[in-house]
């Protein structure tokens, strides 16, 4: 598999994650803990997304 078609699963598999995390977020009943919920998929969908870049960026 090469270097780009690594790049686009990734990318494409990271914001299916994102999609999925602000579904369950979006899906608790109280609002601050939703808030929280947002908050947090932002912050796990940044560190994937610097996970998969640093580990490409090594690839050959």
């Amino acid at each position: 598999m090469t270097k780009k078609n690594l790049e686009i699963i990734s990318s494409v598999g990271s914001v299916v994650l994102l999609i999925i995390m602000f579904a369950l977020s979006h899906m608790m009943r109280d609002s601050i803990s939703q808030e929280y919920g947002f908050i947090v998929s932002l912050v796990v969908f940044i560190l994937v997304m610097s996970v998969i870049g640093l580990k490409l960026n090594e690839m050959q």
